[in-house]
């Protein structure tokens, strides 16, 4: 399959440290063109299906198909940046990848409380009434 030339970060949007990251790939110099769509937008769920663990993993769906979910999609998250593609590859070499995955997993499973450190999420103007864009649709 090929590399994808977009790709969508689904994020939970009720998550201040989520909303954050979200913030900081899109102030990034990228590569691959990044759209966010909130994991509370229920045509998210009817998108990606039950299967995808919408809300509670980081998703990254490409424009090829391709869906990456936890610690490679955060790896993809990272390849689609210009300054950060040379990690992303680093991290995908055998004795990096398991390093990758137990610190995504670490800074994933204490999200909870570095969101309670940051405060309340933060409503994006084009989120208010809960219907971010997804692929393009609203």
């Amino acid at each position: 399959m090929s590399a994808p030339t977009s790709i969508i970060v689904v994020f939970d949007d009720r998550c201040a440290f989520c909303q954050r990251c979200c913030q900081w790939l899109a102030g990034q110099a990228q590569l691959v063109p990044i759209e966010f769509a909130a994991a509370s937008n229920p045509l998210v769920a009817e998108w990606l299906g039950d299967d995808v663990p919408v809300g509670d993993e980081l998703v990254v769906v490409g424009d090829n198909g391709h869906l990456w979910v936890g610690p490679d999609a955060f790896v993809t998250c990272l390849w689609a940046l210009r300054d950060h593609r040379r990690l992303a590859r680093s991290l995908q070499l055998r004795g990096l990848r398991s390093m990758a995955k137990h610190m995504f997993h670490g800074v994933s499973s204490g999200r909870g409380v570095i969101s309670a450190v940051l405060g309340p999420p933060v409503v994006a103007p084009d989120c208010v009434d809960g219907s971010c864009s997804v692929g393009g649709a609203r």
